[in-house]
This record gives structure tokens, C-alpha cells and sequence, in this order.
């Protein structure tokens, strides 16, 4: 990579590097009233938002017990799901199934890989807190109402990302009755689930028929996945898109009309203001039938019906939250179902291993298969991250070479 290249990324990503600097530069400043684990997880506790939690507890006792028992069903049911999944994820990637892609860390201020999108700072940080607040303080209530005692709140650095944590009393916590254990685990992936369903209906019933109002649609926008059609045939990132085989686009909607009735080996031509591209679809890997270009669809590209300044600011304002609650909605399911994935200091795997205690007669045995599933699952999560980068970092070298010695 060239000095203007560096020099261009740099300033490209100027204002996470600096925020992330200072987050870095205060945990170490900071250092000696932090607890430090495996030396690069810092933990600050307080007792901030505890009094908060023993009055909701004691206000609605019996509707959070119900609800944490409730949580105990959708934990188990996405412990599996996640399970299964992240397998089949990783058995296609490692087999280089078309459309396969891996998993990738979400760092607000920093691309999300294959995607073409970058997960804004200052609204993804807000998303995230929203959301791991609501994660632990659900834990932290429902221990309250069945009498369990929490010793800590606090802030949590893996590195410099930022994240909570509620501590309640373990050895008051092991002895009770294994639905309450469960239910105490439960609570957080589940009120991530009431929470992603909260924040996608006051998006679709409020901000977004709001913000819609205001604008009109003149197509859509679109990303190219990697190694797939549609880059290959010159389509960039954030590409907008008004035809598709001659049909005007200007919905999602529409763009999902049109190709219900294409077929796998068909070529669609997609058509820009500027350019037209010619697509052979390829089989979509989970139907067959259907064809598949390899596009990320990001949205409609909409233009203000009115034009002053008015208008600009209020639909400004209604966008932000709306792109706010999309990011803590597809965010918070996501973060609680991978809670549920089965790795060592998650959710789930607390929950399994006390399912195991309960199931499984023979010390040795339980603890033999809870440790096979945790590294099974984590060994998976690795490969999907990791795999497709050195996939990748293999081709630009084998290019480069090719380039230097032919």
C-alpha cells in the first residue's frame, strides 16, 4: 500500500481513530481502578443503576418471574437455532458454497466487511448502549425479583470497544432452583428480542411512514458481494439502480417484483444514470430456483419533495432516528442470539452447562461434552471470521506475485 493510500485511509477514518485514541488512552490512565482479565479485558465496577433494578423488581415482581420463565423457552430454542446455524455457515464456507459469506465484527465508525456499509459512529455507539443496557439490566432485574442480590454494575473494555455488565451474587445464584438460573441467563438475550420487536414497530409505525412522507424514490441502491456476479461485471459500491431489464425501479418492492420471475442463467441488465450493467445470474444458494445476482440491497434512493430548509432539517432528524432504530433492532437480536451461542462465558453456555448438571448423571462426561460443544462453537465463529480475510489476503498475493514475476 502506497504513503497516499495510507494517508487517504487515514483520513478516510479520522474521527473513529481519534475516538477510539482517546478510549484507549483513558482506560490507561485510568488503569489501576480497573480489574484487569486476561490481560486485555478492563472492568470498572460501580453500583450504578442497582437501586434502579430493586425498584422494578419490587414494583412488578410477579410479571418479571413470568416473563423470565417465558425467556427460559426462547433461550433454549435460540441456543439451538444459533447453534445449527453458525455449522451450516461455516460447513458452506468451508466449502466455498456461491453466496457463503462469513461473519464480521460490528465496530461503530469502521466498514462491515463484504457489505459496502460502514456502522456509523455516534449512532451505532448510542444503538449499542441502548442495547446492552437493556441486555444487563434484564439480567440484573430478574435476579432482583427472585432475591438475588447484585454486587456490581459497571463499564467493561475488550480492547477499545466499550460494554457493560450487571454482577450478581454467584454463590447465592448456583443455589437455587435451575429454572431461576435460567431464568437470570434468559433475561438478556430474551429483552434483546423484546427489544429488537419494540424497536421495529415504533420504526415502521412512526419515523418511517414520517420520514417517508416527505420524499420521493428514484431507485434503489445496491452493493456488490464479493466474488459474485455482479462485481464482476463493474458494479461499485452504493451504485444506484433505476431499470432493471428495461422496468423502472424505484422501490424495493418493485426491484423484488421483477426478479421473482427470472431465472438461474438468465442475463439481467441492471441500469444506472450512467451506465448499464449485463448480469448471467447464477442458482440463489438457498432456492435453487431463484436467480441470484450477489448484490446487497441497502435501500431507496429518495429525494426531498420540497426543497427548504425546513423540510431538510425535520427529515434530516426523522432519518437519523430512523436509521437509529434499524441499527438497534437488526443489532440487538443479533447480539442476543450470538449471547446464546454456546462459548464458555456466554448466555448459553451457562445455561447448557446447567442443563447438563441436571441431564447428565456422570461429572466427567457432562463436562467433556459442555467443553466439545463450547469449542466446536467457537472454533466455528473463528472460521467465519477469520476465513474469509485470508482467503482474500491468498488471492492479492497470488495476483501480485503473478504481477511481479510474469
Amino acid at each position: 500500500m502506497s504513503l497516499d493510500s495510507i494517508v487517504s485511509v487515514i483520513f478516510q477514518f479520522k474521527f473513529p481513530i481519534i475516538f477510539y485514541s482517546l478510549v484507549l488512552l483513558f482506560v490507561y490512565i485510568n488503569r489501576k481502578k480497573f480489574d484487569i482479565i486476561g490481560k486485555f479485558i478492563f472492568l470498572y465496577r460501580t453500583q450504578f443503576g442497582i437501586n434502579f433494578m430493586k425498584y422494578v423488581a419490587n414494583r412488578a415482581r410477579k410479571p418479571i418471574k413470568i416473563l423470565g420463565y417465558i425467556g427460559i423457552v426462547f433461550g433454549f430454542i435460540g441456543m439451538i437455532f444459533t447453534f445449527i446455524l453458525i455449522l451450516i455457515l461455516t460447513y458452506k464456507l468451508l466449502l466455498n458454497v456461491p453466496g457463503a459469506g462469513g461473519a464480521s465484527p460490528v465496530i461503530p465508525g469502521l466498514p462491515i466487511a463484504g457489505t459496502g456499509l460502514i456502522f456509523p459512529l455516534i449512532s451505532g455507539w448510542i444503538a449499542i448502549f441502548i442495547i446492552v443496557v437493556v441486555h444487563e439490566f434484564s439480567h440484573g432485574i430478574v435476579a432482583k425479583a427472585h432475591n438475588i442480590r447484585i454486587k456490581n454494575s459497571g463499564i467493561a473494555f475488550f480492547g477499545p470497544i466499550l460494554g457493560a455488565f450487571v454482577e450478581p451474587d454467584e454463590k447465592k445464584l448456583v443455589k437455587q432452583k435451575d429454572s431461576v438460573q435460567h431464568s437470570v441467563f434468559a433475561a438478556g438475550p430474551f429483552s434483546n428480542l423484546i427489544l429488537t420487536v419494540v424497536a421495529y414497530l415504533i420504526l415502521v409505525l412512526v419515523f418511517a411512514p414520517l420520514a417517508n412522507s416527505l420524499v420521493d424514490s428514484s431507485g434503489i441502491i445496491i452493493s456488490p458481494q464479493p466474488g459474485l456476479p455482479a462485481e464482476r461485471t463493474g458494479i461499485t459500491n452504493f451504485t444506484t439502480i433505476n431499470q432493471v431489464n428495461g422496468v423502472e425501479v424505484s422501490t424495493v418492492r418493485e426491484f423484488q417484483d421483477v426478479m421473482e420471475g427470472i431465472t438461474p442463467g438468465e442475463v439481467v441488465t441492471l441500469t444506472s444514470e450512467k451506465r448499464s450493467f449485463s448480469i448471467t445470474t447464477i442458482e440463489n444458494p438457498e432456492k435453487p430456483s431463484r436467480a441470484y445476482l450477489g448484490v446487497f440491497v441497502l435501500g431507496e434512493d429518495k429525494h426531498l419533495k420540497n426543497q427548504n430548509i425546513f423540510t431538510t432539517i425535520i427529515y434530516r432528524i426523522l432519518s437519523w432516528f430512523v436509521e437509529l432504530l434499524v441499527w438497534v433492532a437488526f443489532l440487538s437480536i443479533n447480539i442476543g442470539l450470538i449471547n446464546l451461542l454456546p462459548i464458555f462465558i456466554t448466555d448459553g453456555a451457562r445455561m447448557l452447562k446447567v442443563a447438563f448438571d441436571r441431564i447428565i448423571p456422570n461429572k466427567d462426561k457432562r463436562m467433556s461434552l459442555w467443553l466439545f460443544i463450547n469449542w466446536l462453537s467457537t472454533f466455528s465463529l473463528i472460521l467465519l471470521v477469520f476465513l474469509p480475510f485470508f482467503r482474500w489476503l491468498g488471492t492479492s498475493l497470488s495476483v501480485l506475485l503473478t504481477a511481479l514475476f510474469i
